[in-house]
């Protein structure tokens, strides 16, 4: 068992409800996301279904931006144990100054008005948990806190930057100025999608755990997107040259490279990166560039064969 004793920083797994909460909200509110997810649009459209008229025009004015990511940041903060209750609980009774001295302390953004935020925040995710969350299959977050577990397990087998990679499927953060801690999170709602946030010395990254509640016997929808990703030229040929390439490529060495729209070309590495045949590098949220990831095709191989031998 190998140590990582010069790790660049701190690297832990970590599961609560109220993570879930926040993954599940993210992808309502990222609308043009919907085509992406593996719930689809079509699970936007039941769940608004069944919200009531006040939550549903709240989250319709809502968007991933500025606001969002510090609301998301100080449920981070406010909780210690991953608890919905806690966390509403903790925003209701807690100060404006004390909200703005531990977000300061956390690195979370300040608004200009934490009032006003504090009270979106509230409506949010009490009329949120209230109207759909309390709802979600439990097998789903059970699944997650084992997803965590599991992971942890790993830890001292793996260097830091292996670990990570293993558990993202594919993500590589490098040594930041100020950056001490990296936090996974195993999510459900997002897939295959991630979210990464910076604040201040830790980089939160909500990571696709791979849980789907219908299964049948062929092969899992993440198993499935691996196989359909590669039938494609243009993303053989991304794969070959990231493989050819002695060092991370940028998105727009890529687009030269092919002679493709950036938007094709950044649709081909979506599906690639969801897929795992690409390590993206990263430097906090920002993205410097993608390398090839040969893991993902033994990963692949074995998948086919355990399909073909399976009774």
């Amino acid at each position: 068992m190998s140590h990582d004793v010069n790790a660049p920083y701190d690297v832990h797994v970590a599961y609560g409800p109220v993570f879930e909460l926040l993954s599940s909200l993210h992808t309502f509110i990222c609308r043009k996301a919907y085509k992406k997810t593996d719930l689809s649009a079509g699970w936007a459209e039941q769940v608004r279904g069944t919200l009531s008229p006040g939550l549903s025009e709240l989250l319709e004015s809502m968007e991933i931006n500025a606001d969002w990511k510090v609301i998301y940041g100080l449920v981070c903060m406010l909780s210690d144990q991953g608890n919905v209750e806690e966390v509403v609980d903790h925003l209701e009774k807690w100060t404006v100054q004390e909200l703005n001295e531990q977000a300061s302390a956390y690195g979370v953004p300040l608004p200009d008005d934490m009032e006003k935020l504090r009270k979106l925040a509230l409506q949010l995710l009490s009329g949120w948990a209230e109207e759909y969350f309390r709802h979600v299959d439990t097998s789903i977050l059970s699944g997650l806190e084992q997803e965590a577990e599991r992971r942890n397990k790993e830890k001292g087998v793996y260097s830091s930057m292996e670990w990570v990679d293993r558990t993202t499927n594919g993500f590589r953060f490098e040594p930041s100025e100020g950056l001490t801690r990296v936090l996974l999170v195993p999510q459900y709602h997002f897939q295959p999608i991630n979210i990464i946030y910076r604040f201040g010395s830790l980089l939160l990254c909500h990571y696709s755990a791979g849980i789907y509640v219908q299964e049948d016997d062929f092969l899992s929808p993440q198993e499935y997107r691996m196989i359909r990703s590669l039938g494609e030229k243009s993303r053989l040929r991304i794969l070959k040259y990231l493989y050819q390439s002695q060092s991370p490529r940028t998105f727009i060495e890529i687009v030269r490279h092919l002679k493709l729209s950036k938007g094709i070309t950044h649709d081909h590495i979506f599906k690639l990166r969801a897929s795992g045949f690409i390590h993206a590098h990263f430097d906090g949220e920002t993205l410097l560039g993608y390398s090839a990831r040969l893991s993902a095709v033994d990963e692949m191989h074995r998948s086919i064969l355990g399909y073909m031998e399976r009774n």
